[in-house]
Order: structure tokens, then sequence, then C-alpha cells
């Protein structure tokens, strides 16, 4: 036979050709063939190829695997027939390793059938506990990780579990291998990973799916979410400094003694060698906390110290025992007054010392190991992060407030004004603290941690205000964390031990996208693309805002206790917005409050006004807060696109948690501290003559000392030390020669120096919301010439008389002895001699005193008190928002939401928070009046937020009708009340009489808008102001109209057989009259007896059931308006309305027509009915009681 060759040296398939058209070395098709690529002569050559071969059964391999581990999982030996069902299962996704001989496959059984085909979650397995106790029941998602080793024929299930979320409608397309780790992306979940060695364990219950028994006590490695998702849980609780008894963390085991809580003076004089020592007053000596303590057993380790402050210097003594006798507080000592003290020398009086006592510090501790001077200067703030298994790192928490006390608790005792006023600096402004117990709730217990989030380590970081460096205190190993989910780290003030680079510090989230189509390995980076990178965030949140104190004793008030001297900086503005986190680290934009719900609180920005001069009482000021009262739950759903909704099992990409963030864009700011405070501008108008020779003036000799204008309007400061820079001149377009200097600087007066010789201490200032402008800084000579002059005096002329020398600098002169004066000088400014510089400011009020010239207290009366002034801050540029340390989970947020403040009104079935409407219940019926109000609604409550079920609130509060209009607008105010049966319930009652009409669908609706206030806890609300809710679809009720004067049961007429003769029959229908005579008469069912007869509509109709034989029954008949009070003869085709001119008041019933030639003579009988309906024959109908007409035909 013929032999035909042909070499395809294209190794092309051509099937755009006919057959018989495919040039030489193409072929039209081929299967299991390959092209011949070598060089020798069989190039071109077709070979066949091996074909397919199946390598390993999973579905049945996954079949018994799932039988053995339900088995063990619902605790069973059955399994229902026919429910592994593995024919379904499909491999969406596969990855080649050819480096290590391995494929790896995604399989799965479920396909999502949701509209968008993302929204339904993967389901899970459940059993049957109603039937037979763990008998399986119900199947879910079969979701898995395979691999197969070519190497060994070896195949294994690393992976499973519904978690895994896969859905044949995603084939995982996108699969990479970077070391020991797999990555793969499919466009319906989050970018994931998994360590294949860490899977692929095996004879561990910690390895893989296939090694994993299926016991409920027990897990394979990786089972949840949190395992697999590229980007790592999040923690998101910040440390507290505050435990779980309610006890303050912030320690000092240094100082012995807490600052003196009592200072005075002594009312004996003891002596040299005495132990005893009186007090005056009366002292709280018993009880839990008393305010003396003594103890008279050595080492007397609970005595409280006793100080004598004699002769500038310090004397300490701790206090045997203690006891009062009228009027005077006995205390004795553990020693006597020790002789070989230089200030007892000449013993204690009343006065020439002072008395201070001091608690012994609860928390002293003489073995301290910690370092207690590294934080004396410092404010530190706490942070930390987990290490997870694959030596990676969580995003960072919230960082803490400052954890900061000050010396003395920031208290002023006995001497420290003066020191202060002296110095221009306080002293004791360190941080008393040198050990912080950072206190965490773990997202799990401490012993779970591991196995539930891959978590090895907890960092924990700290930084320093002053620096920009975040730093490791230490790593702790999750077997410290102990079995609970509280941990305390207990920071013993030790110093760093590295710092975290700099890409760390703004590392606020991890770039990982929500959702991604496509991912490469690009250089040992993982890249996505075609990617959504963020949640959608709700358009605003329902909250409050409030500006309020810290409160020591309320119980739900923790921040008095947690920062016992934090305050919120005064004279401030605040925009404060919320800030929702997925599990993993993605956050939304920051939303702000909805300014339509705000009602009495304040909207997102908020200002912090100056606590006022004397409210509240000091001695009870713990400090300011701002108050952040969620109104609304975070909302589950949203239509808008991609919100993601709230955190579950079955959305793990919901918003889990949730960041308070605050912008405050005035930042740095200086303490003034100033001694005293000049009131009133200096003039100095002597006039020298002879050439410039101080010899003559002019003027009377009192004219010649500085006088004082404008108290009220100008004040000088001395400034000397630092405060020269913290008040600093400006020194642009100055001259070289120039002495007095403009200023930019705004200060704000916060302790006004004393006033006058009659008011002999500083005090709380009003201050200035405008500030005061410094409009001059100067040197004190530069003031007048009088500088210069202290101690000289100079002869006048105008005082020829006594020839008495006059000085210009400020003095106060002594009567003559041995007919000689005595001059005085002092000075009106503090070390006014070392020239320092003297600021000129302009005020609203009076700051300081101003001197006199009669005495020394009243020349240098101004600057004996301590005045203290803050600038004006610093305003940053950088528009943005700081995180602030308060922080959680949603649900908490949402549980805290509805319990703070209602969500809506209840009344034991109904439920408005649920879209449901209240039973309202006010009908027309109501005989309803101011003095006799009566109940439109039952007894309502008030619920919170927590959906589905929202609980009852039983706190007290107090109801108020805002505002009630009706379904057009028009207000309703007058119609209603509330009134309350108890204090945590309420009625809303009417007490007016309504009418229901053809438009009381509209104009009888009302909406109600009700204020509610909580008296729970005055000290410390549920919620803050007075709470809007409201009530709507408020329909009132129609009743049904009925008869007042019912029809008669039989009515007879007598008529001629004229054909087509009409006749005024029956009975009249009264509408605005009493009845009379046979009259009939409806009401519509309104308690308004003046307005119970409007708008009813009456008909004819045959009796229900009975055919009338007579003609046409009720059609014969027709109710005709009544324009006279006797009957009417004519037949008109009207129905039953009024006159337009509104004078008729009757109707009548009339018989109708065409009868005779029916009938023919004799009786023709109806049994009829009247039927009225009212709102214009749009309401509710009622028929009467039958009544028979029997027509006579003659």
């Amino acid at each position: 036979m013929p032999e035909i060759k042909n070499t395809f040296l294209k190794s092309k398939m051509n099937k755009d050709l006919d057959a018989r058209l495919v040039p030489n070395g193409e072929y039209r098709d081929a299967q299991n063939l390959s092209v011949s690529k070598s060089e020798g002569a069989d190039v071109g050559s077709l070979e066949n190829i091996l074909g397919n071969t199946v390598l390993t059964d999973l579905k049945s391999k996954i079949g018994s695997l799932e039988t053995d581990k339900l088995k063990n999982y619902f605790n069973t030996t059955a399994i229902r027939p026919n429910e592994i069902q593995t024919s379904q299962l499909e491999i969406i996704g596969y990855y080649s390793a050819l480096s290590i001989d391995t494929i790896f496959l995604f399989i799965t059984d479920y396909r999502d059938s949701s509209n968008n085909q993302l929204s339904n979650f993967a389901p899970a397995d459940a059993g049957d506990s109603l039937t037979i106790p763990g008998d399986f029941y119900y199947k879910g998602a079969m979701c898995y990780i395979a691999q197969y080793n070519l190497s060994t024929n070896v195949s294994r299930i690393l992976v499973g579990g519904n978690f895994l979320n896969f859905s044949k409608t995603h084939p995982i397309l996108n699969v990479n291998l970077l070391e020991d780790l797999l990555f793969w992306t499919d466009n319906r979940n989050q970018p994931r990973k998994i360590n294949i060695n860490n899977a692929s364990l095996t004879g561990s219950e910690k390895g893989s799916w296939e090694s994993w028994s299926g016991s409920k006590t027990t897990n394979p490695y990786y089972y949840s979410e949190d395992h697999i998702s590229v980007a790592k849980f999040a923690p998101y609780e910040c440390f507290k400094f505050i435990n779980s008894s309610d006890q303050n963390t912030l320690i000092s085991n240094s100082e012995e003694f807490l600052p003196p809580h009592i200072i005075t003076s002594a009312n004996n004089s003891p002596g040299v060698g005495s132990t005893t020592l009186e007090i005056t007053g009366q002292y709280l000596l018993s009880g839990s906390n008393p305010d003396i303590v003594g103890d008279n057993t050595s080492p007397y380790n609970n005595a409280d110290r006793l100080t004598v402050y004699i002769n500038d210097v310090y004397y300490d003594y701790l206090i045997s025992s203690v006891s009062y006798s009228s009027p005077t507080t006995s205390i004795t000592l553990t020693e006597a007054f020790n002789a070989s003290n230089p200030g007892f020398l000449t013993g204690i009086t009343p006065s020439n010392s002072v008395i201070l006592i001091s608690r012994k510090n609860p928390e002293y501790n003489v073995s301290y190991r910690g370092d207690t001077n590294l934080l004396r200067d410092k404010f530190p703030k706490f942070s930390y992060r987990f290490k997870y298994d694959d030596g990676e790192y969580s995003l960072m928490a919230p960082f803490t407030q400052a954890a900061f006390v000050p010396k003395q608790f920031g208290y002023f005792t006995n001497d420290d004004e003066q020191i202060v006023l002296e110095s221009g600096s306080v002293k004791f402004m360190e941080n008393r603290v040198d050990e912080v117990k950072l206190n965490l709730t773990l997202p799990f217990n401490g012993n779970e941690i591991e196995d539930k989030l891959k978590v090895k380590e907890i960092q924990i970081l700290i930084k320093n205000s002053d620096e920009l460096a975040v730093r490791v205190v230490e790593d702790v190993e999750v077997s410290r964390l102990g079995t609970t989910s509280n941990y305390e780290y207990s920071y013993l003030s030790t110093k760093a031990i590295k710092t975290l680079p700099e890409a760390d510090l703004i590392r606020v989230h991890d770039k990982i996208p929500v959702r991604a189509l496509t991912q490469e390995i690009i250089s040992n980076r993982v890249v996505y693309g075609n990617y959504l990178d963020k949640h959608t965030s709700p358009i605003n949140l329902n909250y409050e805002l409030n500006y309020n104190s810290k409160s020591i004793t309320s119980p739900n008030d923790k921040t008095a206790i947690e920062f016992p001297n934090h305050t919120l900086k005064q004279n401030r503005s605040y925009q404060v917005g919320v800030v929702l986190i997925d599990r993993y680290g993605r956050a939304s934009n920051v939303i702000l409050n909805n300014s339509d719900n705000v009602g009495t609180a304040k909207n997102s920005t908020i200002y912090a006004d100056y606590v006022s001069e004397t409210n509240p009482a000091f001695t009870n000021f713990f400090g300011k807060k701002l108050e952040f009262n969620l109104r609304s739950p975070i909302p589950e759903s949203d239509s808008r696109l991609n919100y993601p909704g709230l955190y579950s099992e079955t959305n793990p990409l919901g918003y889990y948690s949730y960041r308070i963030v605050v912008k405050q864009q005035e930042q740095d700011y200086y303490n003034v501290y100033t001694p005293g405070a000049l009131a009133g501008e200096i003039l100095w108008n002597a006039d020298v003559k002879d050439g410039g020779s101080i010899t003559e003036i002019d003027i009377t000799p009192s004219d010649c000392l500085p006088s004082f204008h404008n108290i009220s309007r100008i004040t000088y400061l001395n400034l000397f030390g630092d405060n020269i820079n913290k008040i600093p001149r400006e020194l642009k377009e100055v001259g070289a020669s120039d002495t007095t200097f403009d200023s930019r600087v705004l200060l704000y007066n916060r302790v006004n120096p004393r006033s006058s010789l009659q008011k002999l201490f500083n005090v709380q200032s009003k201050v200035s919301k405008q500030g005061e402008k410094v409009v001059s800084i100067e040197p004190f000579r530069e003031l007048g010439t009088w500088t210069t002059t202290k101690g000289n005096l100079f002869p006048t002329q105008t005082d020829l008389q006594h020839n008495v020398p006059q000085p210009f600098y400020p003095y106060y002169r002594e009567e003559p002895h041995s007919n000689e004066f005595k001059y005085n000088f002092y000075d009106i400014f503090f070390n006014a001699q070392a020239n320092p510089f003297i600021a000129k400011i302009e005020t609203d009020f009076q700051i300081g005193a101003t001197p006199t010239y009669q005495t020394q207290s009243g020349i240098e009366n101004s600057w004996q008190d301590l005045g203290v002034f803050e600038t004006a801050p610093t305003e940053s540029v950088l528009d943005i928002y700081f995180e602030s340390s308060t922080s959680g989970l949603i649900t908490d947020f949402n549980l805290a939401a509805s319990d703070a403040a209602p969500a809506g009104i209840s009344d034991g079935t109904n439920k408005t928070v649920l879209g449901q409407n209240i039973q309202y219940i006010h009908t027309e019926g109501l005989n309803s009046s101011t003095s006799s109000p009566q109940d439109a609604t039952l007894e309502l409550n008030l619920t919170d937020g927590s959906l589905p079920n929202p609980g009852i609130i039983t706190s007290s509060f107090t109801a108020q009708i805002q505002n009630v209009v009706d379904g057009t607008g028009s207000p309703r105010n007058t119609d209603f009340i509330i009134t309350q049966p108890t204090t945590s319930s309420f009625k809303i009652q009417s007490v007016d009489k309504e009418v229901f009409l053809s438009n009381s669908n509209a104009q009888e609706n009302y909406t109600f808008n009700l204020l509610f206030t909580d008296t729970s806890n005055p000290s410390s609300p549920l919620w803050t102001g007075a709470f809007p809710l409201q009530l709507n679809n408020c329909q009132l009720q129609n009743v049904a109209p009925s008869f007042s004067t019912a029809p008669n049961s039989t009515y007879t007429e007598n008529i001629s057989s004229n054909e087509n003769q009409q006749t005024a029959i029956v009975f009249p229908i009264t509408l605005n009259q009493t009845p009379v005579g046979n009259q009939v008469k409806a009401v519509n069912g309104s308690a308004n007896t003046a307005r119970n007869t409007e708008q009813l509509v009456f008909e004819i109709i045959d009796e229900p059931g009975y055919a009338n034989q007579a003609e046409n029954g009720a059609a014969d008949f027709e109710i005709i308006p009544d324009t006279s009070t006797s009957n009417i003869n004519g037949f008109l085709l009207q129905t039953l309305t009024q006159k337009d001119d509104g004078t008729s008041t009757t109707w009548w019933l009339e018989y109708g027509q065409g009868y005779d030639t029916d009938i023919g003579g004799g009786v023709a009988t109806y049994r009829l009915q009247l039927k009225v309906t009212d709102a214009n024959g749009n309401g509710i109908s009622t028929n009467s009681s039958t009544f028979v007409v029997d027509i006579n035909v003659s």
C-alpha cells in the first residue's frame, strides 16, 4: 500500500482551514500526542504521550474521614445513611510546587446561591439534640485543603472545615508558595495562608486535619479564620491602671509617707522632753479611715507621722496615740521632743510652728527592687502587641494615658506657694510613680490564647511623651499569662531592651485587602492586584458628648480611681469621633455624630470651658472629662455597598472593635508662675527742674510717688527665670538701644493673687475666654526715674512749712522720734532691685492687688501671693485625629449603648426599637378632659437597644412631652399630658374629646416627641440630659356609630293606586335635636356631644337574609333632606347630605315608585333596616334593628 509521511515541523495546530488545505508541517487535530523537538532525524514526528491515571481517590478518603470524625464529635456510633455525600466535591483550585514534588488542592462541595455569590457563609455541621442526642443530622459545607506528594504517592488533608468558606462560584486561581507558607486568594474571602509544615504534622492533635480524631476537646492546628488569615488578629483592648478590685495600680514604693492631710498649729507649748502635743479642733479618730492614726507597738508601722516645722527646719515624729478632750486634740508621740534639735531650744509655741500630719503610704516597700528614679521626670504610656507562631507581630494595641501622678498629688502644702513664688517653678511636679501594674483583659484565657490565636509572646511596649521612639520593655511568653482572661504585668521601672523600627511606628494597619482577585510573589513580597482595600463606613452614628466632672463616689465612673490626677485640658475645642475596626485591624473612616439627632447633647465638637471661680467646690474636685454615650447601636447592616456588618463566626470580616479618637489642634502651652500681680497702670509724673537735677518739683509730695490707674484694665507681672522664655519679647523690628518690647503672647489667668489687704489669699480665677494680651515688656528701671531712687530723700519747696524731705521711691513714714522722721522704703515688685522684666497686660477684670503707701504690707501687697497664668497654646497644622485610650468590642459598645440610654419604648408586647408600633388605645369615645384625663396608651416602659431582644430599663426617670403634631403638621400639645404610674414607667393621656372624621387618618394620627431624664443616680446618670424618643403612627381609633333612638318595629302607610304616586312615609331622622315623637337619631361614637352627629351617612337596606317580594325592596326607598318640619311628598334623587345652607336638621324616609302596577292593590310589605356610616360614609357602619313597612294600596 502507498505510504504517506508528514513531518510536523511547525508544531502548529490549524483548525481555521479545511482539512484538505492544511499545509505540510501543520495538523488539524490531535489528542495525547507530542510533537518531537529533537535535533535528530525524527524531528517533527508525532509520538504518543501517557494519559491520565488516578493517583488518589480523595472523595472516598474524605467520606471515610468525615464519618469517623463526626462519630467522635457527636459521640455516636450511628451516622445517618448517605449523609456524607462526596459526589459533589470539586477541585476549585490547585498549585504545583515542583520544588517539593507536591500538588496542593482546594476542594469544596459548596456553592453560594446568594445574588452576589458572597453573602452566604458556608454552613457548619450540626447535631440533632432534639431527637437522638448526638445523632448527626446535617453535614455542613465540606471545604478542604489537600496535598499530594508525587514522590511518595501519599495524599493528606491539611485543613478542613466550613470556616474556609470556599465556594464553587469563586475558583482559586492565584496560589503561591513562599518558603513554608502557602498563600492563596479567591476574591471571596480575605487573602489567606498556612504553614504547610504545621498543617502537615501527623500523629498529633495539633497537626493536620486528617490526623485530628474529631474529639471536641482537641483541635487540628488550623481550625478558624484567625489561624489562616494573612492579616493577623489585631489587639483592641488597652492596658488599664485599675485592677479587678477597683484599686489604682499606679504605685509609689519609695514614698514612705503620703503628703500631709492635716496642716495646723500647736495649741500648747510642750517644750523639750515632752511627748504630748495639743492641736485645736476635733478630728475623726475611729472607723475605717480616721483622720489621725496612732500605733504604740514598735516598730510603729501603722503610725501617722507628725512633722513640726519650726525655725525653717522640719522635725519628724511618729504618733503613738491620740485622744480628744474639748476643745483640743491631744497627740502622744512615740518619743520625746529632742533637745539636740536646735529648733526646740526655744520650745514649740502656737505662734512659731506649723504641725503637719501624714499617713503611712500603704504601698511603701523597703525591699522594692525596681528603679525608683527612672520615671521621675517622665510621662510614660504603655501598649503591647502579639507575636505569632510564624514570627509575625500584630498591630500595636491602643496606648494608655500617661502613667503619671505628681508628688503630693499635685497639692501645694505648707510653704510650697512661697517657694514657687520666689523660684517661678514647681519643684514637686515630678512623677511619684515607680511601679505600674498594667491590667489587661485578654481575648481568651491565658492558657488558651496560643491555641486560639497562635500567639507565642506578648511584647510590652513603652513610649515617653518627649520621645518619638517606641521601646520594648519585655517579651512575655504565653506560659506566664495564667489560666484566666485577666492578666496583670508589673512594670518595675526597668529600662527598655530594644527600640522598634520606624516602620512599626507608622503601622496603623496591615495593607492586606478585604478581597483580592490576584496575587503574586515578587522579591519575596506578596503583591495583590484587583482588590478591595477597605470596608465602607457608616455615614454617621448617634451619640452624645458631654463635659463633666469626674466622680469618686459613682459606682459607674471609675475614671477618678484609675486616673486620680488626670483632667481634661480646659479652654479647648475637641472633636470626638469613632473608628470601627474589623478583627484584623482594618479601620473605617472617622465617623462623627448625626447632627439631626443631637437633641440637648453636644454634637461631635465640644468646647471645654474653664472651671468656674466657685463651682465645683475644690475639696471635691477630681478633674474634668469628656463623656461619650452611644445612643443607638452600631448597625448590623447598611444598604451601602461593601458595608461589612458586625463580626460573627459567619461574618469574620465584620466590624469587631471600636476606638474613640479626638481631634484637638491646640497643643503645647506653658504655665507661668508669678510673684503676685500689680493691678493698675503705673503713672509717675514728677516734673524735674534745673536741667535734670532732682532738686525741686512742682507738685505736692504725694504726687511724687508712682500712682495706679485703671486697676480693672491693666496689670503688671514680674518676669524672671524661665518665665522670660515662656513670655518672650518680640525682637523683630527693634533697634539696638530699644528697651521696651512688644509681645505676641496671650495669657489666661488661672489663679488670681490677692486683690486687697482685706483678702489675704489667692483665689481660682474666673478666667476670661478672650485672655489677657501682653502689650509690652520692659526692665523694671524703665518704668521711670523713681525706680533708681530707693533710699534717697529729696527736699521739696512745696512743703516749706515743715521742710520735710520727699522720696520718689515707694515708702511709708513713721512719726518723728526726737524730731526726726523715719523713712521705710519697700518694693512694689518682688526682688525689684535685680531689675526684672515687667510685663504689662490688658485685662477684663482686676488681677492682683494695688499697692498702698501707709504700711510695709500695703506697699508689698501686690506680690505676697502666687499668681498662675497659662499661655495660649500652639496651634498645630496637623488636621488629624489622635487615638485615645478608650476602646473595646462593638458588642460591649452596643450593649453599653443599650444600658446607657434608652433606645425605644415598649408597651409590653411591641417595641419601637424593633420597628414595631405600640398599641395606641385612644378612641373617639374617651370622655377626656383636663379634670378627668383618660389613657391614650397602655403603661409604657423604656427599652435598651440590645438586639434582637431589647431589655426593659428599670432605673428611674422623669418623662415629659416636648411636642405633639398630627399628620397635617399641626401642633396638638394641649390635647395630651404624660403621667408616670411608677418611677420607671409612663402613660400618655388624652385631655380633649376627639371626633373621627373622613380626614382623621391624617388629622388624628399623632407623633409624640418625648424627653426622658435619668434620675437613678444624680452624681452619675446613665444618660445625660433630656434624652429624646419619638412615638409615631399613633392613630385615633374610630368607634362604631349607634342609634340613640331606633326605628319602631312597624310602620303602615295608606296610598291610592295612582300610577307613580310618591308619598312621604315612615319616620324623620333628626341630627342635632333631641328626638321627638317617631324621630330616629344616630350618633357617630364620639364622646363630644356637640359633634357626635357629624359626617353620618344613612341608607335603607333590606333585612339581611330576607328577600323582599314587594317591588325592588329597599330600592323603593330613598333618603332625602327635609326642608321643613312636615313630611315631603316629592321624589328627590339625593343622598344623605345636609343642605348647603346648613339649616336642615331632619332627614326623611320616603317611599319610591311604581308599586301599583306590580301590586295592583292590597298590601306591600317590606322588612328593612336603617344603615348609618360615619366619616362621610368611609368609616364604620351600624345597622338598626329591623322594622316592617306595610303599604296599603286602595
